[in-house]
């Protein structure tokens, strides 16, 4: 049986794969050759190539992304208003993962344990 813990990491390297994911869908836009056409924004990409490397901005998307996923695990925690308590269930076991823990506290930890690496 996993564990809770496991259980969060598992939740947290997930949203890694589509944070990264959708880092370097949105970074390949920045350049004028580039075929991707998901965005109605190509200009606006294109123009912050222009003035920013690839590198700065993945760099920049990332702290965005952590900060909105941060904010929805404040939200889950209680924090935002949300009028209602929300929980993450494991179906399996019908238990929570996220029971007695601040899960932004731990997604937090999650990012600054795997940006030391």
């Amino acid at each position: 049986m996993i564990n809770a813990n496991s259980k969060l990491i598992s939740l947290f390297q997930q949203l890694e794969e589509i944070k990264e994911t959708y880092i370097s869908l949105s970074s390949s836009s920045l350049h004028k050759n580039s075929g991707m056409q998901w965005t109605v924004y190509k200009n606006e990409y294109e123009k912050i190539g222009e003035i920013m490397s690839s590198g700065t901005y993945k760099q920049i998307q990332a702290e965005f992304i952590e900060e909105v996923m941060y904010s929805i695990f404040e939200m889950l925690d209680g924090y935002k208003g949300l009028e209602f308590d929300a929980d993450i269930i494991d179906k399996q076991t019908g238990e929570s993962i996220i029971q007695g823990i601040q899960l932004h506290d731990k997604y937090r930890d999650f990012i600054e344990a795997n940006r030391d690496m």
